[in-house]
């Protein structure tokens, strides 16, 4: 069972936009060429150090597939960081950026959280019919949310940059005091450390990354 005061991260999007990659990367394992299809979900547990405070965060990895859906809405509850991933290369999954966006609005409700967009795979912008980054700073503009051009395989450490911005900005903004262990000393990010929301469904026995 995951420490209810951690701050949940929550990756959402299509199938085979590389959200468990990301995941693993940002956890120190390598990239995959092909991790397979997550099936439920699954998630990892890491550590931040903001102002001489560690906070524990969950990554949250998620099935894409619509007939998982509906599962993904109690996975959603209590997320407190909302990332919705597409692929730079395949538009149709940039085209379901509102429905997820909606779909997340639709359960949270309003405030007390932070959605943000990531177009993965960023290392294939040299083939043709990809979504440039205009299309994607256009996107998120008309969403009022951040955004950050990412690649698992290529610069992992961009995107773990980047949700470490949104993990501190969360902590600045909510001031969640409940999260704060007093502890001065700064803690590496946790690796290798993976468990499964529900161990006793045989279909969630995958790694989550």
């Amino acid at each position: 069972m995951e420490d209810d005061k951690a701050i949940k991260v929550i990756l959402l999007g299509e199938s085979g936009v590389g959200k468990t990659n990301l995941i693993r990367v940002t956890t120190g394992d390598k990239f995959e060429e092909n991790p397979g299809s997550t099936i439920s979900s699954s998630y990892c547990e890491s550590q931040i150090t903001v102002g001489k405070k560690k906070y524990l965060y969950y990554l949250w990895d998620t099935a894409g597939q619509e007939k998982f859906r509906s599962l993904n809405q109690l996975f959603i509850k209590d997320s407190k960081i909302i990332l919705i991933i597409f692929s730079i290369n395949e538009k149709a999954s940039f085209e379901h950026v509102d429905f997820w966006n909606n779909y997340v609005k639709d359960i949270l409700g309003k405030g007390g959280y932070i959605i943000a967009l990531i177009g993965n795979k960023s290392d294939l912008y040299e083939e043709e019919d990809v979504v440039s980054e205009k299309e994607i700073e256009k996107k998120a503009e008309e969403l009022g949310i951040k955004y950050k051009v990412a690649s698992a395989r290529a610069d992992p450490k961009g995107f773990k940059t980047f949700l470490e911005g949104l993990l501190e900005e969360y902590i600045i903004k909510y001031h969640p005091e409940e999260y704060i262990d007093q502890t001065s000393f700064q803690i590496k990010p946790t690796k290798n450390k993976r468990k499964n929301s529900n161990n006793d469904n045989k279909n969630n026995n995958k790694k989550c990354c």
